[in-house]
C-alpha cells in the first residue's frame, strides 16, 4: 500500500520527467508561441492534469476516492513529412472506507497508451489529423 505523499512523489517524477520542453521556447515570440498551442501537432510537450473526487461509494455509502489523471502529451518528429504523438494518462488514486473495515489503499491505476500518426503540417484546406490505437 502507499502512502499519500507517495503518491505526491509519484506524481513529480512523472511531471519532472516531461519537463525538458523546448530550449529555444523562451526566445520564441508571443505571437509564434500562441500559433504553437494552437496547433495539436506542434513540437510542444503537454502535461494536462484531471482531478476527480468521488464520495458515497462502496455499500454503506462513506467511502471516498481521489484520482489525479498525469496526461502528458509528447510529440515526436518522425520524418519531416509525419509525426508520431504518444498520450499516456496515469491515473494516482488513493481511497478510503469503501468497504467497512477495509481501511485506505493508494496506488496507480491502470495506465492507458496511445499512439497517433500525423502530418507534420496542416493539410491545403488546413485540416489536421492523426490516426492510431487508443
Amino acid at each position: 500500500m502507499l502512502k499519500a505523499t507517495t503518491l505526491g512523489r509519484m506524481a513529480f517524477v512523472l511531471v519532472a520527467g516531461t519537463l525538458p520542453v523546448q530550449p529555444a521556447l523562451a526566445e520564441q515570440s508571443e505571437e509564434d508561441l500562441a500559433m504553437q498551442l494552437a496547433n495539436p501537432v506542434a513540437a510542444l510537450i503537454s502535461v494536462p492534469f484531471q482531478f476527480n473526487y468521488n464520495q458515497n461509494l462502496g455499500p454503506v455509502d462513506e467511502g471516498e476516492q481521489w484520482q489525479l489523471n498525469v496526461q502528458p502529451v509528447i510529440p515526436f518528429s518522425l520524418t519531416p513529412d509525419w509525426n508520431l504523438i504518444s498520450r499516456t494518462i496515469v491515473p494516482l488514486v488513493h481511497q478510503s472506507d469503501i468497504f467497512p473495515g477495509a481501511g485506505s489503499q493508494s496506488g496507480v491505476g491502470d495506465v492507458l497508451q496511445s499512439l497517433f500518426f500525423s502530418p507534420a503540417a496542416p493539410t491545403a484546406g488546413g485540416w489536421i489529423w492523426g490516426v492510431g490505437p487508443a
